[in-house]
């Protein structure tokens, strides 16, 4: 039996998904069909047509975006360090070990080797969405022991230069312990339009 704040609870999903701009409406249609099965017909309704509406409310307000948003400069700092052999991850798994698998796949996947990682899962996406910043988690692809905590504090170096180069403000402590900390930020992440 579900109750209110189960109800709630799924309400603001679909609203963080929305907004996080990686999940589109067929799945989370389907997310709500594997969480209400056959059950409660008419709630499911309900949130399925929650789902149409904040789609079109995020549309109209995406289509007033009319300068760079901090998100459309991650993304433009995350393809530079793809470019430059760091697997850069947004929304990788839910879990740090998930980013890390999704991560190790990705470097595999590539031609050529990767130098490194640096991602946030989808428990960072929803911090970042409701204005909390995003906690990156970074590393070296380095099989010496030895030089695996230099090689992934360089890393961090790395991808905390190519933020902060694309107008992102960041934290790091500068420990291969500690996560980078993209600081809070207004969550614009685009779906249907073009960064200017």
């Amino acid at each position: 039996m579900l109750d209110e704040y189960d109800v709630e609870g799924m309400r603001e999903h679909i609203e963080l998904a929305v907004r996080g701009g990686f999940k589109d409406a067929d799945e989370l249609e389907a997310w709500v069909e594997r969480e209400l099965g056959a059950d409660y017909p008419e709630l499911r309704d309900e949130l399925n047509s929650l789902v149409a509406q904040r789609f079109r409310e995020h549309r109209r307000r995406e289509a007033r975006w009319r300068k760079p948003t901090a998100n459309d400069a991650i993304d433009q700092a995350f393809d530079k360090l793809n470019e430059r052999g760091i697997i850069a991850l947004q929304n990788a798994g839910h879990t740090l070990s998930d980013g890390w698998a999704e991560a190790h796949a990705a470097a595999s996947a590539r031609p050529t080797p990767a130098r490194g990682a640096v991602f946030y899962d989808s428990q960072g996406l929803e911090c970042g969405v409701a204005g909390g910043g995003l906690m990156l988690a970074f590393g070296a692809f380095e099989d010496d022991l030895a030089k695996r905590d230099a090689a992934g504090a360089a890393i961090a170096r790395e991808v905390c230069d190519t933020l902060t180069a694309h107008g992102v403000r960041v934290k790091w402590e500068g420990t291969i312990h500690s996560r980078i900390e993209i600081r809070p930020f207004t969550w614009r992440k685009r779906r249907w339009t073009t960064a200017p």
